[in-house]
């Protein structure tokens, strides 16, 4: 067996070239639904790892697309909620309430 070795200027970018899962195609078509329309979605899932590994698979794509996501889980039911947002600001209404004092009431904008 020979050795053969050659001098390199760089190492090749890193990516990742392999088929999406169906369940990761579902969630993705999920959350470019839920960001066009409002809707929400539910899954089941198990409590533990299994919970743990969809939380991060849905919020990993929701931030490769650039949305804002909202996650909850319900564990009488074992189903995990989420809905997604397009990022973005959002108005926030500041209303003046009776007993603090405030000179003027105003309208923030978030991140």
């Amino acid at each position: 067996m020979t050795l053969k070795m050659n001098k390199v200027d760089s190492f090749p970018e890193i990516t990742r070239a392999g088929r999406q899962s169906e369940d990761l195609q579902a969630i993705i078509t999920a959350l470019h639904e839920s960001a066009n329309t409002g809707q929400k979605f539910s899954l089941f899932v198990e409590p533990g790892n299994p919970y743990n590994s969809m939380q991060q698979r849905i919020r990993a794509q929701a931030k490769k697309f650039g949305y804002k996501i909202i996650i909850r889980y319900d564990s009488a039911k074992k189903e995990l909620f989420f809905k997604a947002n397009r990022g973005g600001n959002a108005l926030v209404s500041v209303s003046e309430v009776p007993t603090v004092k405030a000179k003027n009431t105003t309208t923030v904008k978030s991140k």
